[in-house]
């Protein structure tokens, strides 16, 4: 009997299990995660005094500056010929004087981090946007004549490098300035920003010695009329640029050899 007690005695009893309910987390740590990207943008620009997205410094890509935007093209201007030192902040404060900025994009290379001296601006309204175009094209802003037009910049297409044998670009030759006696640290960009003051600049490359890497001192800028070639050699020929009076003449095309 004594031993039925005790055996009785270590007979585990297993009570039905109960789930413990989770705590539910706060409304804070999830709400913003319900939201879609367009309505959480739509909320940000209600809760802020000032609708205006200065931090899209975007870099260039590879089929465009130009980065994928929620607003029609009739409320964006392009505005070229920035300096370099100009972001985002700076620009939404200056075409805040013509309407409501709704998105301001400065255009960055992707390889040096450095402006490319253009980005776009969207107004909140095509009045607005028009507004901006005739108020800030041709305006001076720290040192340089902004241009600016409605909707994106002309199609621009990637050269090539040119060849050894002569191989060029798709562009008239006509229209091609021989640019000399640049300063070593002239890059693509600076030599396009330079130009861009005189007309739509299609393509601006410096000339790099293939085994060193270094600039050669000259490069070649192609416009895409006669009249803007006339304009930059009357303007640029002896400019100064880093330190050196730069040579701007119609660029020669070599005679292909005979064999």
């Amino acid at each position: 009997m004594a031993a039925t007690l005790f055996s009785t005695s270590l007979t585990p009893t297993f009570l039905p299990a109960v789930p413990c309910p989770k705590p539910a987390p706060p409304a804070s740590a999830c709400f913003p995660c319900a939201l879609p990207p367009r309505a959480a943008l739509a909320l940000r620009r209600r809760l802020s005094p000032v609708a205006v997205a200065v931090s899209s410094e975007v870099e260039e890509e590879e089929g465009g500056a130009e980065s994928e935007g929620e607003f029609a093209e009739d409320l964006k201007v392009f505005v070229g010929n920035l300096p370099f030192s100009v972001d985002s902040a700076q620009l939404a404060g200056l075409f805040e004087q013509a309407g409501s900025v709704e998105m301001v994009e400065v255009v960055y290379d992707r390889q040096t981090g450095r402006s490319r001296g253009f980005g776009f601006v969207t107004m909140s309204t095509a009045e607005e946007a028009g507004a901006a175009v005739e108020q800030f094209n041709g305006y001076t802003f720290q040192g340089r004549p902004l241009r600016v037009n409605s909707g994106p910049p002309p199609p621009r297409d990637d050269f090539a490098p040119r060849s050894p044998r002569g191989g060029g670009s798709n562009f008239d030759s006509s229209n091609k300035l021989y640019v000399g006696n640049l300063a070593w640290g002239v890059d693509n960009s600076t030599l396009e920003n330079l130009f861009s003051e005189q007309g739509t600049v299609l393509d601006a490359k410096v000339i790099y010695d293939r085994e060193s890497g270094r600039s050669r001192g000259f490069g070649f800028v192609t416009y895409g009329s006669a009249e803007e070639v006339n304009n930059a050699i009357s303007n640029l020929d002896g400019v100064d640029l880093d330190g050196r009076q730069i040579r701007v003449t119609v660029a020669e095309s070599k005679p292909r050899r005979q064999f």
